[in-house]
């Protein structure tokens, strides 16, 4: 896909980061959305590269989450292209760990069932089928008669 395409089909979205892991009874999930590096924003007179990230904890015991929290993170360009090309991974204690400036925009401490959750998460994530294409399994349904369209005319397999 040309710059125009991704920016129409996908709000400009680079890479969605995602990472489960888990601690006792505890299922924590974190996704990071990169954006095209043509995507910046000024704060005191500097520029940033926003990354919007969330984070989860699901109780195995319960069967909800027990919190959900969002937030803009903000990299200057050097710690944009390091955290872009490394995923969570990557940052395990004693390895290279990007720390950026962040701005917490929500947070929800308490019981939310998976169906909300899932519906809050395609919500901040607004505007990237990434999101919904990992959740669902498959490109979304909206989006597949033209990815279909744009492979074919590129003679794209």
């Amino acid at each position: 896909m040309d710059d125009f395409e991704l920016d129409f089909f996908y709000a400009s979205a680079f890479a969605l980061d995602i990472y489960w892991y888990s601690y006792e009874n505890i299922k924590v999930f974190q996704a990071l959305e990169f954006k095209q590096s043509n995507v910046t924003t000024e704060i005191e007179g500097k520029s940033y590269f926003p990354v919007r990230y969330v984070h989860a904890e699901y109780d195995m015991d319960s069967k909800c989450f027990r919190h959900f929290d969002g937030a803009l993170q903000f990299y200057i360009e050097e710690e944009y292209y390091e955290r872009r090309t490394n995923n969570f991974n990557s940052k395990v204690k004693g390895e290279y760990q990007v720390k950026s400036k962040s701005k917490k925009l929500f947070k929800i401490n308490g019981r939310l069932t998976v169906e909300d959750w899932v519906a809050f998460t395609i919500h901040f994530f607004a505007m990237n089928p990434l999101i919904l294409e990992y959740i669902e399994g498959k490109e979304p349904d909206f989006l597949k008669p033209t990815l279909d369209a744009i492979r074919k005319d590129r003679q794209i397999t």
